[in-house]
This record gives structure tokens, sequence and C-alpha cells, in this order.
């Protein structure tokens, strides 16, 4: 049944009627096998998909859905999952009820991990165009971690992985917010990546998945297959109230701070966190810890930053680790500073020192972006140590 008879292509849908017209045959739209793949276009299709694969029940259900096309021939590295093995996966999940293709999967204790196999579009320039996929983990009613293991496939285009909270609305280039973003991860093609959640009681998450404007061409896809599952926390006979809010407010606090710590074992690390402009004149820092002590004989700290997207600039500043953080004017007491980072663009920061201590690197907007809006920044820190010199 091709989708052209559906009225699916708009440009055919006259010629199609007049076609019909001149036969003298009609076409009933609303019959039930008809109905479930239209249906099926509204669950998930992406504009323009040329083929859809649906499996359908014999109560005409959607049970499954795959763009063939885009999926199979077009985006996925064959090296590491062959085209029949992926669909075999695809029909299996369909049969088990796991409606893969359809934007949601369902966790539990029995089943607490599920693979997702997608692909995601780079928007036009000023739209958005996501991959969605609903994950219900309300059978974990005393919480737990949602992990998101992320692999992209080989084209061109890079993504964006955002995680929200089910009733809210995924970031535009014109909003985001620090408290609809619950975690996010930027990943370029051929790449891995994690989200990680903790949450106190099961719900509905949201994970969109969508192109990058600055680095890819606008209409570029690729694939990527994620695996979603849940660790349940312990069920807890009796809870002291006050150990839960003083938890809750220490988490609250800590979402602006990162703690790392350095060493000749691991001297390097990657973080990827938010910031937020201020307003013009103040400071609203995102705060990382970098703990250098294990260096003695001293080294070069060296930050790799790259800014995210959204259209927001950032400016990072390093402090002393015992130093206040301004809250208004010019960072006077920093170290080392690089400003007005346009968006999608990277800076570093230099840093020498005699003798391994802590630092604090402050992350906020620039005093030109709108006060409250939000980007997302991505840094590699690392140390280089001084070689000892024979005595």
């Amino acid at each position: 049944m091709a989708d052209a008879e559906l009225g699916r292509i708009q440009s055919l849908r006259e010629p199609i009627a007049k076609r019909r017209e001149r036969e003298g045959k009609t076409f009933d739209t609303t019959r039930p096998l008809a109905q479930a793949i239209i249906n099926g276009w509204k669950t998930g299709s992406k504009k323009g998909s040329p083929v859809d694969c649906f499996v359908i029940s014999p109560e005409f259900e959607l049970m499954g859905r795959l763009l063939v096309n885009e999926f199979f021939y077009d985006n996925w590295d064959k090296s590491k999952l062959r085209d029949e093995e992926s669909y075999l996966i695809f029909l299996k999940e369909s049969l088990e009820g796991k409606q893969p293709g359809l934007g949601n999967i369902i966790l539990n204790s029995e089943e607490p991990s599920q693979n997702v196999f997608d692909v995601f579009r780079t928007p036009i320039v000023g739209y958005q165009d996501y991959t969605v996929v609903v994950i219900d983990t309300r059978p974990f009613e005393n919480g737990g971690t949602l992990t998101i293991d992320i692999e992209t496939g080989r084209a061109d285009a890079e993504g964006n992985f955002y995680l929200v909270e089910g009733d809210n609305d995924l970031p535009t280039a014109e909003r985001v917010t620090k408290h609809m973003v619950l975690a996010m991860k930027w990943l370029e093609p051929d790449e891995t990546g994690q989200i990680t959640h903790r949450f106190d009681r099961g719900q509905f998450f949201k994970l969109g998945a969508t192109g990058v404007h600055s680095w890819s061409e606008k209409g570029s896809m690729n694939a990527f297959k994620a695996r979603i599952s849940v660790e349940e926390y312990p069920q807890v006979e009796s809870i002291n109230k006050e150990d839960t809010e003083s938890d809750r407010n220490i988490s609250e606090e800590s979402l602006n701070e990162l703690s790392l710590i350095l060493n000749r074992t691991q001297p390097s690390q990657e973080i990827l966190d938010t910031f937020r402009a201020p307003g013009d004149g103040y400071q609203d820092y995102t705060v990382v810890n970098i703990d250098t002590t294990a260096f003695e004989d001293g080294g070069t700290l060296i930050i790799n930053i790259k800014v995210g997207n959204t259209d927001t600039s950032g400016s990072f500043d390093l402090f002393d680790g015992d130093a206040k953080l301004p809250t208004e004017g010019y960072p006077d007491d920093a170290l080392k500073s690089a400003w007005e980072i346009e968006p999608g663009k990277t800076a570093t920061i230099n840093h020498n020192f005699e003798r391994g201590k802590a630092f604090k690197l402050g992350a906020t907007g620039d005093w030109q972006s709108k006060k409250g809006s939000i980007n997302a920044f991505q840094a590699k820190i690392s140390v280089e140590q001084i070689e000892m010199k024979g005595i």
C-alpha cells in the first residue's frame, strides 16, 4: 500500500484524485489498516521519509515503526551492526510489545533496560526537528538512576541529545531554561557518550535527538543507538524526613558546582555542563572545582573549552581555590580568563603553577547575552606536569 495512495504526499493528492475519477475507482482511507498506517505517520515518521516499515497487530494496533531507507541504507555504521541484525531486533522488539520506533519505552524491575534505534536530522536554521523517545519509569516507585548510553552513526551530522521531564518542552534556539533540561550530550559522528539522571520517584522523561546547526549541513541526517536503563534504588523501610530534606537541599545547592581531582594516573577529565547569562554588570557562575594537589612539583593547567550552539556567548574565569567569586563587576581576582566565546566556538585557558593546589573555574554568560538565557559548554581539563630534573 503506497503512501501516496493514502494521501501522504501533498503534491500527488490532486493527480491521484483525478486518476481515480477517470478510472471510476475509489479508495476508502477509513478502513482499519489504512487508519493504522496513517496513525503511524503521526507517531514519529519524519517529514519526507521515503519508506516506512510498520508492524501492525491483527487488531490493527501499531506495534513498531522503522524508517527503512534512512535507517538501513544511508546512515548506520555497517561495521557495528549488519542490516539483517538490526531488522531482526526491530521485529523481535515489536512482537515483544516494546513498540520500537513509536517513541515510547517502558522500564521496570523485570526489564530495566531497552535499546532504541533511530535517526535524527539537522534542522533548518531557526527551527527544531526532534526525534523523541518517551521513557516511562513509573514502575520504579522508589526512584533510581536513569542511564542513557548513546552511539551515533558515521554520517556527517553531529547530534545534540537532551533529557527533559515528560511534561516539559524540548529546548528551542530561543528558549532553553536550566530547570527544563535535566541533562544533555553533544556527540560527533561515530562517537559514544552517556547521560545520567537520578530521580526520586518513577515518572515520564523525554529524550530528544536533533542535529547541530553550526557544524552540520541543514537537513543532514545520522543514525543513533541508545541503551536506556534504570538502576533501581533499594526500598527503605523507614526514611528520616529531615535527612531527606537535607539531601534535597544539598542536591539543589550543588547544581551549579562540580568537583574533579586530577593526578598522575588521571591527569585529564572532561565535563559537560551549562552556564547562564547574568545580565549586564553581574556574574552568575557555574563552578568547577579543580584539585591538582597531587602535582607537588607543579605543572600547567590546560582547559580546552567548547561552547554550545544556543544563542548565548560564554565567559570563563579561573580563580584560586580559596577565592570568593564575585557576583557583579569584573573578576579582578581571576588568574586567567576567556571572555565572549561565541556559540559553537572554542577557547583555551593555560595557567602555570609551581606546586599542586586547588582552582575554581567559573563559567557564565557574557554581558551582551539576554539575562537568564542558557547555553552548554564542554571542557577538557588536564595538567601537563613538569618533569623533574636530575640532581
